[in-house]
């Protein structure tokens, strides 16, 4: 089983996700994706961290690719990151057992049918603000200012990349508030993805 995860920012997706796939004990890719695009495309990785999830801007981005595939030249860093990154999810999702988190990975396996559970991770605006607030140490301005641009840039990388709907409910399996906490959010989705392969199970 692959699982997909997009969240909110301030919602604890990329913790949930991994804590999930300790318990699982499936492999996990995050940052991984962008170390991996870095290796193959030679980019620095600290050109790639400033186009990660971020739709491509050749007038902001302006680092262009020079390696090895022809059908990249030319291209900027995002879209250089978002083909590599594409290649890579196909590739670990091809192997099974795997959480992604962010980087339009329910899009890209639905696209290649390469079956997957899409979860989407949410929380209550003041939620977020409090946990971001006091994990970076910022003002509660500063945390609101940060929050909406994160989620502005994330949703329009999404929908740059993909149909679309980054966030609407029915383009997800299942979509959870996270403001319970992130334990018992994990053992939540756990229940939920185990029901969910039984029901798989009757069905074969």
């Amino acid at each position: 089983m692959n699982i997909c995860i997009s969240r909110e920012f301030g919602s604890g997706g990329h913790e949930i996700g991994k804590i999930l796939a300790e318990q699982l004990g499936y492999s996990f890719y995050d940052r991984r994706l962008l170390e991996g695009a870095a290796e193959k495309s030679r980019i620095p990785i600290e050109h790639l961290e400033r186009a990660d999830e971020q739709k491509a801007n050749p007038w902001i981005h302006r680092i262009w690719y020079e390696a090895e595939d022809e059908n990249l030249r030319g291209l900027p860093a995002n879209d250089i990151l978002f083909q590599i990154q594409k290649d890579y999810i196909l590739n670990r999702a091809r192997e099974g057992n795997a959480v992604f988190v962010g980087r339009c990975g329910d899009f890209i396996l639905k696209e290649a049918d390469i079956p997957c559970v899409c979860i989407f991770i949410t929380a209550p605006y003041a939620c977020r603000v409090m946990r971001k607030k006091e994990l970076l140490h910022l003002s509660a301005k500063e945390t609101e200012t940060l929050i909406r641009k994160t989620d502005k840039r994330r949703k329009a990388y999404y929908n740059y990349y993909t149909d679309g709907g980054w966030g609407k409910p029915d383009n997800y399996d299942f979509c959870i508030n996270s403001s319970r906490g992130i334990h018992e959010t994990v053992r939540v989705l756990e229940k939920l993805l185990e029901e969910l392969s039984r029901e798989g199970e009757k069905n074969e």
